[in-house]
């Protein structure tokens, strides 16, 4: 079985980062890697050989700054991902596995300003309608109940969580889960501070 693994990095050149990439694509036998929040401008051929090997192809879709990026790996001796699309917020493309099966998989990292945002439900929408099984997964900068976020200001099911719970309704879109800790990040402050 191949997994298909989504991680808001945080930084994809710091060190620790490469070493629990490649623990994880070992463990679980990942042929494909959606990797956002990467703080990188720019990467080369030889960065990602050091970070996750020789049998991956990748698109990087650069930060501004030290803000966003994405950047996607797939495993390019048994898979294919045509890009169809592109942008600060997310990479669309086609993921072509060996038994035949093609996914359209979107690699996101919403912006925070849910006005901003709306521009990522649209382009996304468009996809949601194919032939193909779409999978979506990244950091969308939302939440959508207080169950998703502890600690820090109050959650309110602001115009951006509905907007967002419209998207899902609306694209027949449902949340599949993850593997892991209940809370995957944090904002590494202390006290009442810390989310």
């Amino acid at each position: 079985m191949s997994t298909t693994l989504f991680w808001n990095c945080r930084g994809a050149r710091k060190k620790a980062m490469g070493n629990y990439l490649r623990h994880l694509v070992g463990d679980n036998d990942v042929h494909f890697i959606g990797l956002v929040e990467t703080k990188v401008e720019t990467l080369g051929r030889t960065e990602v050989d050091k970070f996750i090997g020789v049998q991956w192809n990748f698109f990087h879709f650069p930060s501004c700054g030290k803000s966003g990026g994405i950047l996607v790996l797939w495993r390019k001796d048994i898979t294919s991902f045509d890009i169809l699309e592109a942008n600060e917020q997310v990479v669309v493309g086609n993921l072509c596995l060996p038994d035949g099966v093609c996914w359209t998989i979107a690699v996101v990292y919403a912006n925070k300003d849910h006005h901003v945002r709306r521009n990522l439900w649209h382009i996304l929408s468009q996809y949601a309608t194919g032939d193909r099984p779409f999978l979506i997964g990244g950091d969308f900068n939302c939440c959508l109940s207080q169950s998703e976020k502890k600690g820090g200001k109050r959650f309110t099911y602001s115009a951006g969580a509905q907007e967002m719970a419209d998207f899902l309704s609306c694209n027949d879109l449902h949340d599949l889960g993850f593997v892991g800790p209940k809370y995957t990040w944090s904002n590494n402050k202390d006290g009442t501070s810390k989310i």
